[in-house]
């Protein structure tokens, strides 16, 4: 059987930067994904989702609303796998920002921060499985079976010095099995198999009633291991 491992380390790096970390995992290779929202209206690509969301002076201002029972989200369609995202963010009152990653509808691993903590979430993958096996089976190719993961696991760290409407930079390079995630001077690292694999979509989400997100800078890269990511991985995955 094929044994999922999953592992997650936080490395504090500097003091409460408010600005872009330079890769360390891997290399930006061309962009795929860009938008700075300098119209006034919400781009083609930001149509889909729920929640109240608009541009406002140049950026996209988010808020989950009661009538539509989740959190509000924008999902943005991108066929991808090795990548480099990155996006400015602020919170202003009670909410949270989300960053997803998707394969179809499943939600695959995400990111979120407040005043509070910075997490990445490796989720469970029981109805990606079952996806993936159904999609399989109507193309009549054969299954992938393994000892998959069937629990979320993730990985909390106090968010110290975060400030409510404050612009942060969020970056998170993920390669093969393996991701980092940047923001305010902290990284996390995990790994697990299921960030291999292929995603087809991901997306910005507001959390939380009595407050706002809003987001700008959206860039994606494609990404290939750093040259030096073997020698610098250690630091990395020591606890």
């Amino acid at each position: 059987m094929y044994k999922t491992l999953f592992t997650l380390t936080l490395l504090t790096l500097i003091t409460a930067p408010t600005f872009a970390v330079e890769p360390v995992m891997a290399e930006k290779g061309k962009i795929l994904f860009e938008e700075s929202f300098d119209g006034k209206e919400l781009p083609k690509r930001f149509l889909t989702g729920t929640g109240d969301w608009s541009i406002q002076d140049g950026a996209l201002r988010g808020q989950e609303l009661k009538s539509s029972h989740h959190s509000a989200f924008r999902k943005l369609f991108l066929d991808h796998q090795d990548v480099i995202y990155q996006v400015d963010f602020k919170v202003n009152g009670d909410a949270t920002a989300r960053f997803m990653i998707n394969y179809e509808l499943v939600h695959v691993a995400n990111c979120f921060a407040n005043d509070k903590e910075f997490t990445f979430t490796k989720l469970a993958e029981t109805k990606k499985r079952k996806d993936m096996e159904a999609l399989a089976k109507k193309n009549n190719q054969p299954i992938e079976k393994g000892d998959w993961q069937k629990k979320s696991v993730k990985f909390t760290t106090p968010n110290s010095g975060f400030k409510q409407d404050t612009w942060y930079t969020l970056t998170i390079e993920l390669v093969g099995d393996e991701v980092l995630a940047h923001l305010n001077g902290k990284t996390i690292y995990a790994q697990h198999a299921g960030l291999s694999e292929r995603k087809t979509n991901f997306g910005l989400q507001a959390v939380g009633l009595n407050g706002t997100v809003t987001y700008d800078n959206l860039k994606v890269w494609s990404a290939t291991e750093s040259k030096s990511w073997a020698m610098q991985r250690q630091k990395f995955t020591t606890k």
